[in-house]
C-alpha cells in the first residue's frame, strides 16, 4: 500500500525491533566481536539498561485482575543492552540477550521513508543471525515484533498553549471547557488500539518533552506497534513490522488535519 509522502513531515525517529527468546549464551564479548564483523561504519559503542520485554496478550488467566497491584520478578540478564552509532550519526543500533533494534533519529537531512530502513534493518538483523549460528550463541526465535514512531511538535511553531493541540491533531483531542478562572498547565494521553484480528496493538501517546538534539519544549506524539510471531499472529518478522508501518501511518493521517499535511508539503 501507498501513502503520502510529505516534504517536511514531523517524524524525528523511527525504531524497528524484534524480540527472542533469551540467546543462553551470548557475552559481552560477542557484542565486541558483532561489532568487529561491521566494519568501520558503526561506532560509539556504549553500555545501557536492558529494555523489558513486552508481549501483547489477549487471553488473560482467568484469575487475573487488572487492578490489582503486583509484582513480577524477573531473573537479571547479563550481559545489558548494546548500542552503536552509525557514521552518519541518525542511526543506531541496539542490541541485548532478547532483542535487536535498528534507530533511525532525525539529525541533518531528510526522513528516509520505511522501504529504505526496513531494508537496512533485514540485512543488520542477518548478519546479526548469521553471526549468532557461527558464534554459537544459540539460534534466533522471534517471538515479538515492533515499531515505532516518534513525531515532534515544537512550540511556537505549532502552538502556544496546550489549548492549541486540538488545531493540527483533531482525531485526537477536542476543544477543551474548562470553568471560568481555570488555565490549563498540564496534558498528556494515551490510547490502545487492538489490531483486529488480535494481531497485536498500536499504543498511542502524546506528552510535552524534549527532543534528543532539541532545546524546545515540544509535543511529542508516539506511536507503538507490536505483535505476536506466530502463536495466532503474524507469520513472519517482515510481515509484523509491514502490518505496524500500515495501522501507524494510517492512524496518524487520520487524526492530523487537513491544514497541517499541507504544511508539510504533502506531494501525492
Amino acid at each position: 500500500m501507498e501513502f503520502p509522502s510529505f516534504t517536511s513531515p514531523p517524524v524525528v525517529e523511527l525504531v524497528l525491533g524484534v524480540q527472542f527468546a533469551p540467546l543462553p549464551n551470548l557475552t559481552t564479548g560477542h557484542y565486541g566481536l558483532f561489532w568487529q564483523s561491521l566494519g568501520d561504519e558503526w561506532t560509539g559503542p556504549a553500555d545501557a539498561l536492558p529494555i523489558e520485554d513486552q508481549f501483547e496478550l489477549f487471553d488473560p488467566a482467568p484469575w487475573s485482575n487488572p487492578g490489582a497491584f503486583s509484582i513480577r520478578l524477573q531473573p537479571v540478564r547479563l550481559p545489558g543492552r548494546f548500542t552503536l552509532e552509525h557514521r552518519d550519526q541518525q542511526q543506531m543500533l541496539q542490541l541485548q540477550q532478547t532483542r535487536f533494534h535498528l534507530n533511525w533519529r532525525k539529525r541533518n537531512g531528510f526522513y528516509p521513508s520505511y522501504r529504505s530502513l526496513i531494508s537496512q534493518f533485514e540485512d543488520t538483523y542477518a548478519r546479526f543471525t548469521d553471526f549468532a549460528d557461527r558464534s554459537g550463541i544459540g539460534k534466533l526465535t522471534p517471538n515479538q515484533w515492533e515499531l515505532t514512531y516518534v513525531d515532534a511538535f515544537p512550540q511556537g511553531e505549532y502552538w502556544n498553549t496546550l489549548d492549541d493541540w486540538s488545531s493540527f491533531l483533531p482525531g485526537l483531542f477536542g476543544t477543551l471547557r474548562p470553568a471560568d478562572g481555570l488555565a490549563l498547565e498540564r496534558r498528556s494521553a494515551e490510547w490502545s488500539f487492538e489490531i483486529v484480528p488480535r494481531l497485536g496493538r498500536l499504543h498511542v501517546t502524546a506528552q510535552t518533552g524534549r527532543t534528543s538534539d532539541g532545546d524546545r519544549q515540544s509535543l511529542l506524539l508516539q506511536m507503538t506497534a507490536r505483535g505476536p510471531i506466530g502463536r495466532g499472529g503474524v507469520e513472519s518478522l517482515r510481515g509484523g513490522l509491514d502490518v505496524g508501518h500500515k495501522v501507524a501511518v494510517q492512524t496518524f493521517l487520520r487524526v492530523t488535519s487537513d491544514e497541517i499535511k499541507a504544511r508539510w508539503g504533502q506531494k501525492s
